[in-house]
């Protein structure tokens, strides 16, 4: 992948971080560091991708950055929750699960030998599940890392 096509696709998930800050009635503050999550989030994960790294990898280790810049940086209590989630979102299997919930429906409609092949479906939720739960130990990991060096900060 081109440099420019990484740098354009985190833009976008920098705006789309930032939109969903809004959503998430986060202070006005923090909008900038929204949108500093979803483009640091979109970034390391297409880069750790572009040399070579599994999605689902390259997913987890993402997030970890992001939740740990979010818990290291943002200082104001209660608000950090909103930029990290803010900052993760981008980095979701979305088209993973809407390709799956149309599949739940065509598959709801087979009959006779068309039920013996739902492997789209199946596709789509594997998809969806490990990269949802790259996302969440990513998160957990960066959590915890933050915090740790957030103690030593503070002794």
């Amino acid at each position: 992948m081109h440099l420019t096509v990484i740098l354009l696709n985190s833009m976008w998930a920098a705006i789309f971080a930032a939109g969903m800050a809004v959503v998430f009635s986060a202070p006005a503050w923090a909008l900038a560091p929204s949108f500093c999550c979803g483009f640091i989030a979109r970034l390391a994960r297409d880069v750790l991708m572009g040399w070579g790294a599994d999605q689902n990898l390259a997913t987890l280790v993402a997030a970890a950055v992001v939740i740990f810049i979010a818990v290291s940086i943002v200082r104001r209590s209660g608000v950090s929750s909103i930029v990290m989630l803010a900052g993760i979102i981008p980095l979701g299997a979305a088209g993973a699960l809407f390709r799956a919930i149309v599949g739940f429906l065509e598959v709801s409609s087979l009959k006779g030998e068309g039920l013996s092949a739902p492997d789209a479906l199946i596709s789509n939720l594997s998809i969806l599940f490990t990269t949802t739960t790259a996302i969440a130990v990513g998160a957990w990991i960066g959590y915890f890392i933050g915090q740790s060096v957030r103690q030593e900060q503070h002794v």
